[in-house]
């Protein structure tokens, strides 16, 4: 039996290497976007201080673009939200439908536990998505993974692509 030797690894030759930006701090990622869109400074009056303010404006910038970009964005905003629960800014509105009827209210099924998460593949653009447990007398209990259209939060509803449902307890961050 033989023993093979490990094969030593080539230098970078000047490549930058992957950068994970999940142990990254406020400031490093700051960094790091500014590094990658250097538009970032120009399109925005920033103080540049690593606190909340700062991490949700360059993360909604950033999170308009698709892959590395996107992450770095939605990893900052994730930072400047307690507890990392993103929630979509209460302007996101993707329906002309706000408010749901009485008859929507009554026949909406109930979500329970929900998760709420910021979706990006290849090329598209970022969307929200919308999952859980769906209760409904009529129904079977089943899991369901939904676009978000609107989030009502005052009712603790949100308009999907399938139709309104109430929203029990979120599901932990």
């Amino acid at each position: 039996m033989t023993a093979h030797a490990p094969r030593r690894r080539r230098k970078s030759l000047g490549v930058p290497r992957h950068v994970s930006i999940e142990g990254m701090d406020r400031e490093s990622l700051l960094i790091e976007a500014i590094l990658r869109d250097e538009s970032i400074e120009y399109a925005h009056d920033i103080d540049w201080v690593a606190d909340d303010e700062t991490c949700r404006r360059v993360g909604w910038h950033l999170v308009k673009n698709t892959g590395p970009l996107f992450h770095l964005g939605r990893r900052l905003l994730e930072l400047a939200t307690p507890g990392g629960a993103l929630l979509p800014p209460p302007e996101y509105r993707m329906c002309r439908e706000t408010v749901p009827t009485v008859e929507e209210l009554v026949a909406a099924p109930m979500l329970q536990p929900w998760s709420l998460i910021l979706f990006q593949s290849g090329s598209l653009p970022a969307f929200w998505k919308l999952g859980g447990i769906i209760y409904h007398a009529e129904h079977d209990v089943q899991w369901v993974w939904t676009r978000l259209l609107h989030l009502n939060r005052e009712k603790k509803m949100a308009m999907t692509t399938d139709g309104w449902v109430n929203l029990g307890k979120r599901m932990s961050a």
